[in-house]
């Protein structure tokens, strides 16, 4: 079964909170999955519109009255400036998401471009290969949804005492419920962020993984197929060209990711550093902090840090499979698996084109994203938590 019939809960979920405005087009002969297409007839483009309108309006609302609250804190002199500027850098950090997720909802040509690499992708390995060799999407969309439905749940509950000091008290149900609801869905809308990039990362190293495992077994890649159009191709060439359209494909979420990247880990980095000095300051200075924010921070702080490790284990994903790949040719090329000259030069010229920087994710060309950032953002936030504790 491909990959893009596993997604469909997946892609129900993000146009349910309003994620992608984008439509799963079915063949009319088999049924299956085709394309995503856009157009502005389509229920799931209007949805998306009216969701994004209901968010703004909750946004301007809820900024509205934390203005005011801002301001009754700083007037009368019992809020450090410093621990409204960190909460200031909480609320640049929530518009960092939105901002993210509108941007990726406009990469529909890229998004094509790397579901068309991936079914060429699907085609060349065969039905029956795909099918010895299941991926576990469908496992990690369950538990990525399990793990989204808890955050969202705790954020929610441990900001109510939160809202309560910031809405006011006359505010009727009809409008706090309509205000919580799109909050929620909200909140669902940004999770799903994560949940996509994990996914989409985890699709290119699976069918890598099956690259290896055919550098392991080479007899176990089917050539049937390519043999029934007429083409004889080696064995090798068939890795190759199925590794050319994986690094394609991965170029293309690449480029549909490398902004959110840079934006989302920054702006979770500030986050990280400034809940960690509020919980800090809050045990040298208990009175100065409020106790509405008690049980938010700490959550916030351990949450963004689960955001932060996600989105770099997803862009290693593929790094690591690539790297593993070729190791694996360079073992099977001095082995005595290739017999023939023609073998061992396929096997070099598929070595030449096995690199990491073809599938590895670079923020906007700044640096590249991966696991090996978590020692330098953690030395990095608790520098700057000490120059905040000492200003």
């Amino acid at each position: 079964m491909s990959v893009f019939e596993q997604l469909r809960p997946f892609v129900s979920l993000c146009q349910a909170c309003g994620l992608i405005p984008y439509t799963m087009e079915n063949s009319l002969s088999t049924k299956k999955f085709i394309k995503f297409t856009f157009s502005l007839r389509h229920f799931t483009t209007i949805w998306f519109s009216f969701i994004f309108i209901l968010q703004l309006a909750t946004i301007a609302v809820v900024f509205y009255f934390s203005m005011n609250r801002v301001v009754d804190f700083l007037s009368d002199g019992t809020f450090p400036l410093t621990i409204t500027v960190v909460f200031g850098m909480n609320w640049l950090s929530i518009m960092a998401q939105l901002l993210a997720s509108r941007w990726i909802s406009l990469q529909h040509r890229q998004l094509q471009n790397a579901i068309e690499q991936v079914r060429e992708v699907e085609r060349l390995f065969g039905d029956k290969f795909i099918m010895q060799h299941k991926s576990s999407v469908m496992t990690r969309f369950i538990l990525g949804f399990i793990l989204v439905l808890l955050a969202v749940t705790g954020l929610f509950f441990v900001f109510i005492p939160v809202y309560k000091s910031l809405l006011p008290s006359n505010m009727g149900i009809l409008a706090t419920t309509a205000i919580f609801s799109f909050g929620m869905l909200g909140l669902v809308m940004t999770e799903c962020i994560f949940l996509l990039a994990h996914l989409s990362y985890y699709i290119i190293s699976h069918y890598i993984h099956l690259l290896l495992l055919h550098a392991e077994s080479p007899d176990e890649l089917p050539v049937i197929s390519q043999k029934e159009e007429g083409c004889n191709m080696r064995k090798w060439e068939n890795s190759t060209l199925i590794l050319n359209h994986l690094c394609r494909a991965s170029s293309e979420l690449n480029s549909i990711f490398s902004f959110p990247t840079l934006f989302m880990l920054t702006s979770k980095f500030i986050s990280v550093v400034s809940t960690a000095y509020v919980c800090v300051y809050s045990f040298s200075h208990p009175n100065h902090v409020l106790p509405d924010f008690s049980m938010s921070i700490p959550f916030v702080f351990f949450t963004d840090w689960m955001r932060i490790f996600v989105a770099l284990y997803a862009a290693d994903m593929p790094v690591n499979q690539v790297r593993l790949l070729r190791e694996r040719i360079i073992a099977v090329s001095h082995s005595g698996l290739s017999q023939t000259l023609t073998d061992k030069i396929d096997a070099m010229s598929m070595l030449m084109q096995t690199d990491e920087s073809r599938v590895r994710l670079s923020a906007v060309g700044l640096f590249n994203v991966g696991m090996h950032l978590i020692p330098a953002l953690t030395g990095a936030a608790v520098t700057y938590m000490v120059i905040l504790l000492q200003s």
